[in-house]
């Protein structure tokens, strides 16, 4: 496990584009025995992904909101170390969401694996995961925790410069007036300031504001207005 490792640092190292990322983690997950790859950049609502899961999976994923419950996710945040995973003995014991997700994601072939997750700026992880149809898989060898942390680095800064265009995001509509409320916040105007401005009660401006923290999984107004900014929603 160490020498792909290397292997997949090394060439990640050469890498500055979408493909040559994609054909990284391809060979290095086929190699290590796995099927699928996955890479998830995540805080609250704002999470991207770039994987060779299904697109159906990819689709269904973000729909349901399962970054919300995924076990993977919920670990990777926790240890912010290398882990293994799997469905299998745990999907009975979970919660009725986990259980769907579970369920969702055995459909397509995803049963077990291997995640490497690191912390990134501004209190979001990173996430690099190998994927198994098969039950309690596990590669050869010990995980070396430096170089899978090196590994998942590199691949978030490959993804960072080339902007992927394949780059899957969760799918926030914004009303109008959401968005109209959220720029007001953007240029530091106060509810009651937008109110003036728009011709509506302050407490229509609260209402407007906090409906779009709740769409975009935001913790407060500037936040919604990050999360919205960074989806291209303002």
């Amino acid at each position: 496990m160490k020498k792909r490792l290397d292997d997949l640092i090394d060439v990640l190292s050469l890498s500055n584009d979408e493909r040559s990322a994609r054909t990284a983690l391809l060979t290095f997950a086929q190699q290590c025995g796995f099927e699928r790859f996955a890479y998830m950049n995540v805080r609250s609502g704002d999470t991207e992904a770039f994987t060779n899961y299904p697109q159906e999976w990819q689709e269904i994923y973000f729909a349901n909101d399962y970054q919300k419950v995924d076990p993977v996710i919920t670990a990777a945040k926790r240890l912010l170390k290398p882990f293994y995973w799997s469905a299998s003995p745990l999907r009975w014991t979970a919660s009725p969401e986990e259980r769907r997700f579970y369920e969702h994601a055995r459909q397509f072939g995803i049963v077990s694996g291997l995640s490497m997750p690191i912390r990134i700026e501004f209190g979001r992880i990173a996430v690099l995961t190998l994927a198994s149809h098969l039950p309690d898989f596990k590669v050869d060898g010990m995980i070396d925790d430096i170089r899978a942390t090196t590994a998942t680095a590199l691949v978030h800064a490959t993804l960072k410069v080339s902007d992927p265009s394949t780059m899957k995001k969760p799918q926030v509509s914004l009303t109008v007036r959401e968005k109209e409320c959220l720029n007001w916040a953007a240029l530091g105007k106060s509810m009651s300031l937008t109110a003036d401005i728009l011709g509506i009660k302050k407490n229509t401006v609260r209402y407007y504001l906090d409906a779009a923290k709740r769409k975009l999984g935001a913790y407060n107004t500037m936040n919604a207005v990050y999360l919205a900014t960074r989806l291209g929603l303002v």
